[in-house]
C-alpha cells in the first residue's frame, strides 16, 4: 500500500491594521480587509509538491451568504506566474463559500455556483485532470482555514498493441458518451451527460478524463476511430461499458487494427491516496 502525495487550498485569512473599525458583531462592516488564500501541495513520499505538477491552472470565485459572486470574473492563475498558487485580495467580514478549481484546459472553467462547474468542449478544448475544492470559511479577526483539494475526474487510458500500424494512419478519434464535462464542486459529481470528443495524434497511450455523471462511478462508451490525412475512416472499434470511478484509472489495451480474441481480464490495484489516483483497471479490448 503506497501513499501518495495529495494538493491542499490553504486559506490564511487575517483582519490587518488597515481595517480602522474594531470587530463589532452587532454593526455592519464598510471596511474591507484582507484576505490571503494560497494553494500548496503536501508529500508523504518522495513525490513533488509543486502544484503545476498537477495542473497548470487555478481558477478561484467566492459566493457571499446570498450566493451572489464576490468577484466580477473568475479569478485565474497560470503556472508560469510567479505567484501561481497564492491569492490576495480584500474582502468585508463575514461568511464565504470558496469554489477552487486546478486543471490544465486552454479556457478557464466557469464557475456559476457552488454546485456547477463548467468546461468549454469546443475549439480543439479537451477535459484534463482536475481538482476542486468547495466549502464555507468565515472571514472575522484572525480567521485561518485550510482546505485540501481533491481529483474528481476519472481517466481512462487506450493502449493499443498493433505490431503494425497502416502508414496511412493520421489521426484518432476518441469518441465516448456516459460521462460529464461539467461537474458539482460540492459533490465531486458530473452534474450534465456529455457527449465527448476528442482528435489525439497516433501514440503509445490515449489518456482521457471525464467525470461520472450524478455518482462516483459510471460506465461509457468509447468509440475508436482511426483517421487517413484526409479524414477518411481506416478502421473503426467500439468498447461498451467501460468503467470509469472517480479518481481512478481504467485502462484498456488491445489490438486497433488487428482482430482480437475479444477476451478480457481485469486487474485491481488499490492505492491509499489523498489527492492520487486511488489505483487502475486494466482490460483488454
Amino acid at each position: 500500500m503506497t501513499s501518495m502525495k495529495f494538493a491542499k487550498l490553504m486559506v490564511a485569512t487575517a483582519i490587518l491594521s488597515s481595517c480602522t473599525n474594531g470587530i463589532n458583531t452587532d454593526a455592519q462592516y464598510d471596511d474591507k480587509c484582507e484576505v490571503v488564500l494560497s494553494f500548496s501541495t503536501e508529500a508523504v513520499t518522495r513525490a513533488s509538491t509543486k502544484p503545476e505538477d498537477y495542473f497548470s491552472k487555478i481558477n478561484l470565485q467566492m459566493f457571499n451568504e446570498a450566493g451572489e459572486k464576490v468577484f466580477t470574473t473568475v479569478k485565474t492563475q497560470t503556472k508560469d506566474e510567479q505567484s501561481f498558487g497564492s491569492f490576495s485580495f480584500s474582502l468585508a467580514p463575514g461568511k464565504y463559500s470558496v469554489v477552487c478549481v486546478g486543471h490544465s484546459s486552454i479556457k478557464s472553467a466557469t464557475i456559476k455556483n457552488t454546485t456547477m462547474v463548467q468546461f468549454t468542449a469546443s475549439d480543439g478544448e479537451k477535459l484534463t485532470d482536475t481538482f476542486s475544492h468547495c466549502s464555507e470559511i468565515e472571514v472575522d479577526a484572525d480567521s485561518d482555514h485550510e482546505l485540501r483539494m481533491n481529483r474528481v475526474a476519472a481517466m481512462f487510458v487506450i493502449k493499443p498493441t498493433d505490431i503494425e500500424v497502416p502508414e496511412t494512419f493520421a489521426k484518432l478519434r476518441i469518441d465516448y458518451t456516459g460521462g460529464s464535462a461539467n461537474f458539482n464542486p460540492t459533490t465531486g459529481q458530473g452534474s450534465t451527460k456529455s457527449s465527448q470528443s476528442e482528435l489525439r495524434n497516433p501514440a503509445n497511450e490515449y489518456q482521457c478524463y471525464t467525470f461520472p455523471y450524478m455518482s462516483n462511478k459510471g460506465k461509457l462508451q468509447v468509440t475508436l476511430t482511426a483517421l487517413n490525412a484526409d479524414g477518411a475512416i481506416i478502421r473503426s472499434r467500439t468498447i461498451a461499458d467501460v468503467p470509469v470511478t472517480r479518481n481512478r484509472i481504467t485502462t484498456y489495451e488491445g489490438p486497433l487494427f488487428e482482430e482480437g480474441d475479444g477476451d478480457i481480464y481485469q486487474t485491481v490495484f488499490g492505492l491509499t491516496v489523498n489527492g492520487e489516483w486511488d489505483g487502475e483497471d486494466h482490460f483488454t479490448f
